[in-house]
């Protein structure tokens, strides 16, 4: 028996132009939040989503060059599950 598949949900997909000051600047912001509370929200106007990965994550770093054009992207993964369980301690 086919198990379904969970449908796809896209929460957040804007694309801007940002100096490389601002983006880093963003960066920063994100990694911040990230070591201080474990997440960061996104904030929209009055819309907001927060991210929220769990401690361990899949991370892909990929530089690509077409030409004139080039792409960096920082992807980070991880599966929801993985913050209900903790590890197992010895006292």
């Amino acid at each position: 028996m086919e198990q379904e598949k969970p449908t796809k949900k896209v929460l957040i997909d804007h694309e801007e132009k940002q100096s490389v000051i601002e983006f880093a600047t963003m960066l920063e912001k994100m990694a911040k939040k990230l070591k201080e509370d474990g997440k960061f929200t996104f904030a929209q106007g009055e819309e907001y989503v927060e991210v929220s990965p769990s401690n361990q994550l899949k991370v892909e770093y990929e530089y690509e060059v077409k030409g004139n054009k080039h792409e960096f992207e920082i992807e980070f993964k991880w599966n929801s599950q993985e913050n209900k369980t903790r590890p197992m301690d010895i006292k």
